[in-house]
């Protein structure tokens, strides 16, 4: 999991994508963080990623590196908004700040289970980790 974090955190834009009915959609995403063990992002229980999510947790990340390498990142999203994980995102990224507080109750935060990260180049695969 320390090097998906590593290289999400080393390209901050990474487009995530859900499934409303049967149509995809992918959006740009930038914060993630460890915390006691998991993948977690952050989103708006106001927006449709959240309402996506909540309908099928399953999701599905991209992103690019300026090397040329990529990362596709998919799992199933388990919310868990608590004071704890709000307090432990907004110390993690202070920017998150001016968007929620601890208290907000539109904010919301979840972590990948049944992750599978496969890391390509321009000769294919390079390697699958499965946390």
């Amino acid at each position: 999991m320390n090097e998906v974090l590593q290289f999400l955190s080393a390209n901050p834009t990474f487009y995530l994508a859900t499934v409303e009915g049967t149509i995809p959609k992918v959006r740009p995403f930038g914060f993630v963080m460890d915390y006691q063990g998991k993948l977690y992002f952050c989103t708006s229980n106001k927006k449709n990623v959240y309402k996506q999510l909540a309908q099928n947790p399953y999701f599905e990340i991209s992103t690019t590196s300026k090397e040329q390498e990529w990362l596709r990142l998919k799992g199933k999203a388990v919310f868990h908004s608590t004071k704890e994980t709000k307090q432990a995102a907004l110390a993690a990224a202070p920017f998150l700040s001016n968007l929620y507080s601890a208290e907000d109750p539109s904010f919301e935060l979840f972590y990948m289970e049944e992750a599978e990260a496969v890391f390509y180049n321009r000769q294919g695969v390079v390697k699958t980790i499965r946390f």
